[in-house]
């Protein structure tokens, strides 16, 4: 860097002392010999040749090694040589001149020591060694002719010279602490770059080692609730369907442990897309009180949730997610006291919030709730009391919908959640039910589509119990199926079975590579109709396997899957098949 700045000023001290040495020849004509002037502007112009060639070689080779060092030697040896041919014969001709001439001379001199201030300040060696042999010579000329004038030459020469090295030290000694600033400052810049390249690998391995190890989980657990369903159909005693129920319970329970790593799966994966609307707040919030008021009353606390005529613009089923997550989160947390739920209108917003009596959470935890699988009061990871991720799935959720966030809390008094909603928007009509309602009627429409039985259905799928699991349960629903491991599999297998499948039921993540999606293209094209509808159930819940479903519109059910939403799908997929 020093020698950067070094190079850049360089030409146009160079450029200063050539032109300032034309000026004092033609000034020194007059009294100083013909011949010495001449021969003295002849040095000085060779000196300063082989000084520019020096630069300009520097600039072809500056890269290799030595290179910088070689030239910094050559111009301290430059500035030797061109101090001194200003310095001797300026002493030598203070001898002769007038003394207007030699206040001449010290002008010309001030005027190359300021010059050499601003061109080597970055290289102490530089400057002295211009300075020393420019000023030296001419001050001990005039001070061996005693006089007062030349005494006050002297002595004001003498001063300048002395506050040039001390300017000429602080500016040094500021620019390189500057450069040395710099250095840190890149260095700091390289460090957090690679740390945030550390974190954001960190948080992908993480992802890829949650999507693995919720595959290599969700296989065997979908192939139990396969076959509790298979069992369900199976006349049993009292006490065995007792059982049955209890394992059937855990089972979904477990199912709905991999369902809340899904969320973030597919919140970071960006394949949810929200649907705003108009809604009437009233409609969710209602339906929070009817849901949570038996559960606030088991822990014995009082639920209030005040009523609103507000409607907000969101999406009905992501808000509901959401406040649905603040309520449970704030009611799980309370051991004793209230939750309430209310609504203020702030700025042209409707802010949406929840207090509880809590024990509240630590200034120093504010941030780290919303972090996944952190929570407080839960070093012992009790299952009864979640895995941590709800505040994180809340967090990505507000920020999908383009809403806001607060928490407020006091240590021992309690912690309140203010969510904050776009106010209707006038030219949308408000939407005419809740989410629950909506989602229930899809459910009873999907219920009622009854295709006709013995379809013939293709399910493709490596792991041998899920395979047969699946096979099992849709002949129980009076089905035809074929099962295969693959897409080769399935070719050969469906070679001797006559008709057209109804549908394709495939996992994602198959063998020797091959992916879900793959098979289900293969079987299109072998039977040349890409019509046929097609099904993944896979227990791979990585982004891009989502983004990827998502963008060939295939529906993707991840396992484990219940029976029951299972059947709807099916059933739902053989009747788009059966549609014109």
């Amino acid at each position: 860097m020093q020698l950067g700045v070094l190079l850049r000023s360089f030409p146009f001290a160079l450029a200063g002392s050539v032109i300032a040495a034309c000026v004092v020849s033609y000034a020194m004509l007059a009294v100083v010999p013909r011949t010495q002037v001449i021969g003295w502007l002849a040095i000085t112009l060779l000196v300063a040749s082989f000084r520019l060639g020096a630069m300009l070689h520097y600039r072809r080779v500056r890269g290799r090694p030595g290179a910088g060092s070689r030239w910094l030697r050559q111009m301290v040896t430059g500035n030797i040589a061109s101090g001194t041919l200003w310095g001797l014969p300026f002493a030598y001709w203070t001898f002769f001149v007038p003394l207007e001439y030699q206040f001449f001379f010290i002008v010309v001199l001030f005027g190359l020591g300021t010059g050499a201030i601003y061109s080597n300040y970055m290289v102490l060696p530089a400057v002295y060694g211009f300075v020393m042999p420019t000023f030296a010579p001419p001050f001990i000329a005039l001070a061996v002719q005693p006089s007062a004038v030349n005494l006050a030459l002297v002595t004001g020469g003498i001063a300048y010279v002395v506050a040039t090295i001390a300017f000429i030290h602080r500016m040094n000694s500021t620019h390189l602490n500057a450069l040395r600033l710099s250095y840190e400052n890149l260095a700091l810049l390289q460090q957090v770059r690679l740390e945030k390249e550390a974190a954001e690998r960190s948080d992908l391995e993480k992802s890829r080692f949650l999507a693995a190890a919720s595959h290599d989980l969700r296989q065997p657990v979908h192939a139990m609730s396969l076959f509790l369903g298979l069992l369900a159909n199976e006349r049993l005693s009292t006490h065995g369907r007792y059982l049955v129920e209890n394992i059937t319970r855990a089972s979904a329970a477990m199912g709905h442990l991999f369902d809340a790593l899904l969320n973030i799966s597919r919140l970071d994966a960006g394949v949810i897309h929200p649907r705003l609307e108009n809604i009437q707040l009233d409609r969710l919030l209602d339906q929070i009180r009817a849901e949570y008021t038996p559960q606030a009353r088991q822990k014995g606390l009082a639920l209030t949730v005040r009523r609103s005529a507000a409607l907000v613009h969101s999406d009905p089923v992501l808000l509901d997610r959401i406040l649905r997550n603040l309520v449970s989160n704030a009611i799980a947390h309370t051991s004793s006291g209230r939750v309430l739920v209310g609504c203020r209108r702030r700025n042209g917003a409707i802010r949406v919030e929840v207090w509880d009596t809590g024990p509240g959470i630590p200034q120093r935890e504010h941030e780290r709730i919303f972090w996944e699988f952190h929570q407080l009061q839960n070093p012992e990871r009790d299952r009864s009391k979640g895995l941590g991720l709800g505040l994180s799935i809340v967090r990505r959720t507000v920020a999908l919908l383009g809403h806001s966030l607060a928490l407020r809390s006091i240590e021992g008094k309690g912690t309140a959640f203010l969510l904050e909603v776009e106010a209707h928007r006038v030219s949308v009509a408000p939407s005419p039910a809740a989410p629950e309602e909506t989602q229930a009627e899809s459910r009873r429409q999907a219920l009622a589509i009854e295709p006709a039985k013995g379809q013939l259905i293709l399910v493709i799928d490596d792991d041998a119990q899920n395979r047969e699991g699946l096979q099992l349960l849709l002949e129980s629903w009076g089905h035809r199926v074929v099962a295969a491991a693959g897409g080769a599999e399935m070719v050969e297998r469906i070679a001797a079975v006559p008709g057209k499948p109804r549908l394709i039921v495939s996992d994602y993540r198959l063998r020797e590579h091959e992916t879900g999606i793959q098979a289900i293209d293969r079987l299109h094209e072998e039977y040349n109709d890409e019509a046929i509808p097609a099904l993944l159930v896979s227990g791979d819940t990585d982004p891009a396997r989502l983004i990827e479903a998502a963008a060939r519109s295939i529906p993707v059910l991840h396992k484990p899957v219940e029976v029951d939403t299972l059947k709807s799908w099916v059933e739902k997929r053989l009747a788009a098949g059966e549609a014109p």
